[in-house]
């Protein structure tokens, strides 16, 4: 069974490696593929899939556009990428340690087509010809069962980082390989920057003024000045 763990372009995030850590130890039934999309082939991320020895198969999407993509582009290209895979389970981080929004998993489940578990704590692989994923989700301070149909999209905390991936000593690790728009027939007019939200802040003098008393103050409030 092919179970995809997608991970941020430059560096995993404490949820990404728990991602990881997590689908590196579903044995022998995984075949574990680690993709990225955008940044560099020789980024911190690619290097952790390189030294996990259960990692199967390492994949760039390469595109400088993915760099500046929004969530949900982002999320699209994830989803053609499981699809062009054959992944039947998709493993994200929750968020990044950096915005922390959460939104690519989401977006990547909608693309998919597929439910969206957040707050995964343990999984179970179908057995041979069985066609649901069994896993444990945490909800209200509770341990949760849940039965799903494949393809799934499960989303990890970071508060299940663990120690880090067990390294596969005297096996070689996976060469990166590359997948284009192209291979995965994506239309570039299909990609949207991310958009600045925020802008450019300019921030307003302080005006500091004080009122001889609470009554006087009150008096010029109330009448809105």
């Amino acid at each position: 069974m092919i179970v995809l763990v997608c991970v941020e372009p430059q560096s995993p995030s404490q949820a990404s490696r728990a991602a990881l850590r997590l689908a590196c130890n579903l044995g022998e039934k995984a075949d574990v593929v680690v993709v990225s999309a955008g940044g560099a082939a020789d980024s911190a991320s690619f290097q952790l899939a390189r030294q996990t020895g259960t990692v199967r198969r390492i994949v760039h999407l390469d595109d400088p556009t993915f760099d500046k993509a929004d969530y949900f582009t982002l999320g699209m290209i994830l989803a053609e990428a499981a699809r062009h895979l054959g992944a039947h389970v998709v493993f994200t981080g929750e968020h990044s340690d950096g915005e922390g929004q959460g939104m690519v998993p989401a977006a990547l489940a909608h693309h998919l087509r597929a439910p969206l578990f957040a707050r995964v704590a343990d999984v179970h692989l179908p057995d041979t010809g069985d066609e649901v994923l069994r896993l444990t989700v945490r909800s209200s301070g509770r341990l949760c069962k849940v039965v799903s149909p494949l393809p799934a999209v499960l989303a990890i905390p970071p508060a299940w980082v663990a120690d880090r991936p067990q390294t596969g000593a005297g096996k070689s690790s996976p060469a990166v390989e590359t997948l284009t728009l192209a291979q995965l027939a994506i239309d570039a007019s299909r990609l949207v920057p991310r958009p600045d939200l925020l802008g450019t802040l300019v921030p307003k003098a302080t005006q500091i003024v004080q009122y001889k008393s609470f009554d006087e103050a009150a008096h010029i409030l109330l009448r809105g000045k």
